[in-house]
């Protein structure tokens, strides 16, 4: 095995404090790969499936893995109590959910948008995966005190992606919900947890009020009639995402 000294690669590209440096590069083989670079080296991650490229057990990753057991027992004994995780099974699902937060910051700093919402919902579904099965009390809130950050990496991305296919109002609902998500993260923490002073939704909040100077106001007509439209025709999602629209533009957050 022949060793490669990476000092001219880093020469190259120097490390930056306080800033998060982020490339997509062709690989050998063709696919697409995103480079970050840190202190002490490059972060190099595939840009599909998992970041390392594992498939853990033959399945796309880990979380897809237990999500097929959880299918798989509830369909035997017609309800998933009684499937537990093993505080191994969270910590390597923690391990999972560190690689999709690293490649989904990258991604944000490239303005990938809609692949940074498939990776945080990626880590939301491993909270929810760890929160209701862990078979530990520290596996089961372990994770917990991340959550109002992926829903506010969540939240922003939703809204940018809704920004650049010209919905101003599609994103001050996705920023929106996403302030209530947190809000209610906060409040189920056992201990006493100060929303105002939660920089999630301070960062949050400050979008909403830019998002909100951006609605032009005959907008709104046009979304009550699809409100009415979407009531009339039973598309009850749709009319919960309509009215957050309305109520956001009478009472932007903040």
């Amino acid at each position: 095995m022949s060793y490669i000294d990476l000092q001219s690669a880093l020469g190259e590209w120097p490390h930056e404090p306080d800033q998060v440096s982020v490339r997509k590069i062709l690989g050998t083989d063709g696919s697409v790969r995103i480079q970050m670079r840190v202190e002490l080296g490059i972060l190099q991650m595939e840009s599909e499936g998992r970041p390392d490229g594992a498939k853990p057990y033959g399945a796309d990753s880990l979380l897809a893995y237990h999500q097929k057991l959880i299918a798989v027992y509830e369909q035997r004994n017609g309800t998933t109590l009684g499937y537990v995780l093993s505080t191994q099974d969270c910590h390597a699902l923690r391990v999972e959910a560190s690689m999709y937060y690293r490649r989904y910051v990258a991604l944000f700093v490239l303005e990938e948008f809609a692949a940074v919402v498939k990776d945080t919902s990626h880590n939301l579904a491993i909270f929810d995966l760890c929160r209701d099965y862990a078979a530990e009390p520290q596996d089961r809130a372990g994770l917990e005190t991340y959550r109002p950050y992926v829903v506010m990496m969540d939240a922003r991305a939703r809204a940018y992606q809704a920004m650049q296919d010209g919905e101003a109002a599609t994103a001050l609902a996705h920023v929106n919900r996403g302030i209530m998500h947190i809000k209610t993260c906060l409040e189920q923490r056992p201990e006493n947890v100060s929303i105002d002073a939660s920089e999630e939704l301070k960062i949050l909040h400050a979008l909403g009020r830019e998002l909100a100077r951006k609605i032009p106001q005959d907008s709104l007509v046009v979304t009550r009639k699809a409100l009415r439209t979407a009531l009339e025709q039973e598309q009850f999602e749709e009319a919960a995402r309509l009215r957050d629209v309305i109520r956001n533009r009478h009472n932007p957050p903040g």
